[in-house]
């Protein structure tokens, strides 16, 4: 049971007065800095009545709670000490949130953000224009130097003689210089008397000695009684309250020197003097130089530069030295602007199409008792900020838009949704993904606050990226939040959300739809063949693209040949495929390969027919083709993969390789999906991701699939089965547009019992799939096996690589060569019977039997340009060269 507090036990100090008048409240003392010019300045240059004001005092009063009692001490803590006093009390007004004076201002239409920074640039100027001589010197130890009698703590000048510069000592309080001691060379240094501790100077014998007081009166306690911004917070006092402002241990009894802050005369020990009774010491402590430097001291505060200027009495040499070197007044910064929150007015937001669902989520989460805050993630283009804006509508409170990328640091986003809890509403923080940085941003911890307490209810907007982010900079935070997940649209949903954002598009080029377009058809292009935003935002940024060329075509109507157009440009698919003619194409896809391809005209057939199932519409999710291809090495798996690129696509960058022998440790699996935020290696993305993510059609060949590690075959279950696969950074990537060819070495000593040069496909299967793992094998759609090439095959091989050689020699020398049968078979016969080898030893010995042939013919002249060769045997069996004009 909670009693009463025990006896000697402290208690917090920051108490609400109880209700009743309002005496001594913050609003007074606004009101009475109201009378300073400097204030009225700042207030009506920020739209400010004073007036209004006054008018407001007792309706704020009247709703708000009493302030808290100690509200006068912390003001005083944080203003009084800058050029202008006032307007420092202003800003300490306008820091603390809890004031009644802070309220007051927001109340009367005052962005105090705004405001701040206003004051914060003033006070600048002010401190700039003092320290320059440029303009008065408000400061408040300047205001105070006529008034008391306090020596200043000297300072150390330069003055010019005839044997070169020595310091020159003066004392701030009446500007008479002193000579400082000289050691002579007689002196001993046992003579020189200690210094008393403190760091104790010695005072000049011809100047009074007083006793020291505080030499920095920057604190509001030390300012005089009449001064004016001390006399207008007396003024905001009550009756009664000035003892526990200034409460009575701050200044020390005269016979108790251990905690005073003005040292009597009779301790030496912690004085800034020297004492009368022990001569100048400094001498011996310190050598003598020919050219003494000033004495290292911190850098001059605001206001101190009317202490350094010359006063009267002094010789022109000293004022020159004494006056610092002026510095460049910082350059005017632009007037922070007065933004206000305006409700999200629901008639004026475009329709919502196929987003009932996540909406209606989203407006429980908001509703809901608990604080636990909901998080809209999707991806950019899906709509997220429309839903979002969409709960104007559902919601019985207002509704307000902030935007992250507006706020330098937590203050500003404080005050706003301080502003939006006061009304009552709702805020919706977007672009989160836009702060810059890998750090946490600055508006983290006021984000964070506010969702700890509830007030106000806050929407976060990001994509999957930024939510990876927020995990990575408050993973404790961020554990409690509600996901709203929005998926891209798909079928009719996604049709008419484009039909409705299309004449806004349309509107703003100033442009129409022509005759034979069909957004419908539009959509589908963007789908299929872009990649980049999620729908609906990549339809119509596919319609912005087309409109922007119509404008600058100087045509009116966009047309369907111009989006088509773009389409081409951005993805590389021709345009017969496109409008739907490459069907012909597609009929003939086996002769295309076979023109690149010798032999396996099984494999050719079962790739194709998966080929032509995918265009004529049974697709569905999984990729165009998942093909798994068996055999030993040399035998055209890789080449199979290439021919296939070329057929569907026809450009280099539509072909992606990965070694899945580099994948052979668990820890593989974040090379090829990317490492996620926080880690090392997250910004270079993913080996297969990032590829896809830039351009959907494609042909990825897997080589040697059985070398990966099993986790990364459990990480491509999802890809053969749902066409799509997850990132490091939360992206989903599209696989349905990307044919998948697996290669393997796996049964290729498995040949048939016939003794021809076959493999045995059933052993060759069993043996792929004891090595892979049971849900991935059911997933290839055709695993092929491949049979070794025979000597015909090899020989045609022999050909095309002959042909290839004999092209690059016409570019570089103008000389064709080409072999005879008997060649052909010669250097067939050369490359051994080992069927394993494949028809990778053909290259080579082409390399060191024709190639290295005819390149010392034509070194030694024998062969010049526009000559043909031909390569024979002859008698011997040796090859020879038969040289003609062409």
């Amino acid at each position: 049971m909670i009693g009463p507090p025990e006896p000697g036990v402290r208690t917090s100090s920051r108490r609400t007065s109880p209700a009743g008048p309002r005496a001594g409240c913050s609003c007074e003392l606004l009101l009475s800095l109201c009378a300073a010019e400097s204030v009225q300045g700042v207030l009506a240059a920020h739209g400010l009545d004073v007036a209004r004001l006054r008018a407001l005092v007792d309706e704020l009063h009247a709703e708000v709670e009493t302030e808290p009692a100690d509200w006068r001490l912390r003001i005083t803590q944080r203003g009084g000490r800058a050029a202008d006093p006032d307007l420092d009390l202003l800003l300490a007004l306008v820091r603390s949130a809890d004031s009644h004076a802070y309220q007051l201002l927001e109340r009367a239409g005052a962005a105090c953000g705004a405001l701040r920074k206003l004051l914060i640039d003033r006070l600048r100027a002010l401190e700039a224009a003092a320290l320059n001589g440029t303009g008065p010197v408000r400061h408040v130890s300047s205001a105070m130097a006529g008034e008391t009698a306090t020596p200043r703590r000297p300072v150390v000048q330069r003055m010019s003689t005839a044997r070169g510069e020595r310091p020159l000592r003066r004392s701030l309080a009446d500007g008479r210089p002193t000579e400082p001691a000289v050691r002579t060379p007689n002196a001993r240094a046992d003579d020189a008397p200690r210094p008393t501790r403190g760091g104790a100077r010695p005072w000049p014998e011809d100047q009074p000695r007083v006793r020291l007081e505080p030499a920095r009166p920057t604190d509001v306690r030390t300012w005089p009684e009449d001064h004016p911004a001390r006399l207008r917070l007396d003024a905001a006092r009550p009756a009664g309250d000035d003892a526990r402002a200034r409460p009575a241990d701050r200044t020390w009894p005269e016979d108790q020197p251990a905690r005073a802050r003005t040292w009597p005369e009779d301790q030496p020990a912690r004085a800034r003097t020297w004492p009368e009774d022990q001569p100048d010491a400094r001498g011996a402590l310190r050598p003598t130089r020919e050219q003494p430097r000033l004495l290292a001291r911190p850098e001059p505060r605001p206001g101190r530069a009317a202490a350094l200027s010359p006063r009267t009495g002094t010789s022109p040499q000293a004022a020159t030295a004494v006056e610092p070197e002026p510095r460049p007044a910082p350059a005017p910064q632009p007037e922070a602007r007065n933004h206000r929150l305006v409700p999200i007015d629901p008639s004026a937001l475009p329709p919502l199409h196929g987003r009932e669902g996540e909406l209606a989520r989203l407006a429980d989460a908001v509703l809901r008792r608990s604080p636990r805050p909901p998080l809209l993630v999707g991806p950019a283009g899906s709509g997220r900020t429309l839903v979002a804006k969409h709960l104007a509508g559902l919601l019985h409170q207002p509704v307000f838009y902030l935007s992250a990328t507006r706020y330098e640091d937590e203050d500003g986003l404080r005050a706003d949704l301080a502003a939006v809890a006061k009304q009552g509403g709702v805020a919706i923080l977007d672009d989160l993904d836009r702060l810059g940085g890998d750090g946490p941003p600055a508006l983290l911890g006021a984000l964070a606050k506010a969702w700890s307490s509830g007030q106000p209810p806050i929407v976060a907007v990001a994509s999957p990226e930024g939510q990876a982010r927020l995990g990575a900079w408050a993973p404790g935070l961020t554990a409690a939040l509600d996901l709203v997940t929005l998926a891209p649209l798909e079928g009719d949903d996604l049709r008419a959300a484009v039909a409705a954002g299309a004449p806004a598009v349309l509107a703003q080029h100033g442009l129409s739809l022509g005759s034979g377009s069909r957004l419908a058809e539009l959509v589908r292009l963007a789908d299929r063949f872009l990649a980049g935003l999620a729908q609906p935002g990549r339809s119509l940024d596919l319609l912005d693209l087309a409109c922007a060329r119509t404008a600058r075509e100087g045509r009116g109507a966009v047309q369907r040949d111009t989006w088509i157009d773009i389409v081409c440009e951005r993805s590389g698919v021709p345009r017969e495929r496109l409008e739907g003619q490459g069907h012909q194409d597609m009929l003939e896809l086996e002769a295309e390969l076979a023109r690149k391809v010798v032999g396996h005209e099984h494999a050719l057939s079962a790739i194709s027919q998966l080929i032509r199932r995918n265009r004529a519409g049974f697709g569905s999710q999984r990729p165009i083709a998942t093909v798994l291809l068996l055999g030993p090495s040399g035998v055209g798996k890789t080449e199979i993969a290439k021919a296939l690129c070329g057929a569907l696509f026809d450009r280099p960058d539509a072909f992606v390789r990965l070694d899945m022998s580099e994948y052979a440790e668990a820890h593989a699996v974040a090379r090829i999906v990317g490492a996620p935020p926080g880690y090392v290696g997250h910004e270079q993305g993913g080996a297969l991701t990032d590829p896809l993510l830039k351009q959907p059609h494609c042909v990825v060949l897997l080589d040697e699939i059985e070398k990966a590690h099993r986790d990364v075959h459990q990480l491509l279950l999802q890809v053969f089965d749902e066409g799509r696969l997850t990132d490091g950074r939360g992206r989903t990537i599209d696989f349905r547009h990307a044919a998948i060819v697996m290669t393997s070495n796996l049964g290729a000593t498995c040949l048939d019992a016939t003794g021809d040069a076959r493999l045995d496909e059933a052993r060759v299967l069993e043996a792929a799939r004891a090595a892979f793992p049971v849900e991935l094998w059911n997933r290839i759609e055709a695993p092929l096996v491949l049979h070794p090439l025979g000597e015909a095959q090899l020989a045609r091989i022999c050909a095309r690589l002959v042909r290839a050689s004999s092209d690059r020699l016409l570019r570089e020398r103008g000389i064709r060569y080409r072999l005879t049968d008997a060649a052909t078979c010669h250097v067939v016969g050369l490359c051994g019977k080992d069927m394993s080898l494949g028809a990778r030893p053909l290259r080579h010995v082409l390399t060191r039997s024709v190639e290295a042939l005819l390149a010392d013919a034509i070194l030694r002249g024998q062969i010049r340009a526009g000559m043909q060769v031909e390569v024979d045997l002859d008698h011997a069996g040796a090859l020879v060269l038969l040289a003609s004009r062409g």
